[in-house]
């Protein structure tokens, strides 16, 4: 064989080696190659989340105390924002804060007109204002004690109107007159 024949036999299979590479990539590399790419993007994101997961996992006692807060401050405020059902057991309670203070009531009367506008205040739509007055009879000490424990109890109240006059009786009892409003749920 001749040299140049060799250097043509060489040619052909440096060509016949280079095409069997290129079809070699393209047919089982290359698929290879995509394939590995999606599925690591699709682990990736997998990855991610698990981790999501377990930080989920993690904060699962965090969770049940937020929770459990949740719970008791939805018991706080339905104690402090009684439902209309409830305005007896409001009545009753001002009551014993008025015996347990010494303070002797006349009346307790739910207020059927409106707080006047200059005292109103908006009120939204899953509560409103329930004004109430009390008439009462009391020295200035026993209705000190009184209205401090009307505005400490567990509900929201404020009073919005006070009225002292004198007996003519007893100088040391006082004839009161307090406006009160509550809030209660619709």
């Amino acid at each position: 064989m001749d040299t140049n024949e060799k250097q043509k036999i060489y040619i052909l299979v440096a060509i016949f080696g280079i095409a069997g590479l290129i079809l070699y990539y393209n047919l089982l590399l290359k698929p290879q190659f995509s394939s590995f790419i999606a599925r690591n993007k699709e682990f990736r994101v997998v990855k991610e989340r698990v981790k999501t997961g377990e930080a989920l996992i993690a904060n699962k006692a965090e969770l049940i105390r937020q929770h459990d807060n949740f719970k008791k401050q939805e018991g706080y405020f339905e104690k402090r924002l009684p439902s209309q059902d409830q305005i007896s057991s409001l009545l009753e309670d001002f009551s014993n804060v008025a015996e347990s203070s010494g303070v002797n009531i006349l009346k307790i009367k739910p207020l059927e007109e409106s707080v006047p506008v200059s005292k109103q205040k908006v009120v939204s739509n899953s509560y409103t204002e329930f004004p109430i007055l009390i008439e009462a009879r009391a020295g200035y000490h026993q209705l000190g004690v009184f209205v401090n424990k009307l505005e400490t109890m567990d509900r929201f109240i404020k009073i919005i109107d006070m009225d002292v006059s004198g007996t003519v009786k007893n100088p040391r009892d006082h004839d009161i007159k307090i406006g009160i409003i509550t809030y209660v749920l619709q």
